[in-house]
């Protein structure tokens, strides 16, 4: 008995297609997330506050939750508010951090 040439409408040539793309886009998709030097930057600059270390002790991750950039006036420069989940030893905290032409300051440390 010959194997069908098709399954579900789909012919074997397209499958083949199908999974391939959908693997490669995996890949991609995970690979994404590489830090760069500005990211490893911003988490040497979580790690060394001392508000963080007080509160959840020594690092063990973090996790960018949300980044946005503003421009609050049409002339004005613009800056990125950045949203970081920060798992520590002792708990876990989110860090909003600012990053403007003044630098970078902390702008919020909560308990989720």
């Amino acid at each position: 008995m010959p194997l069908p040439s098709t399954f579900f409408g789909v012919t074997a040539k397209q499958l083949v297609v199908l999974v391939t793309v959908g693997g490669l886009a995996a890949y991609f998709f995970n690979h994404q997330d590489e830090p760069t030097p500005d990211n490893l930057a911003l988490e040497a600059f979580i790690r060394s506050q001392q508000q963080v270390g007080e509160q959840v002790g020594a690092v063990v991750g973090i996790t960018l939750v949300r980044e946005v950039e503003a421009y609050p006036a049409y002339n004005a420069p613009g800056y990125k508010r950045s949203m970081y989940t920060v798992q520590g030893e002792r708990g876990q905290l989110l860090v909003t951090l600012k990053q403007g032409e003044q630098g970078i300051e902390v702008t919020q440390i909560r308990r989720p």
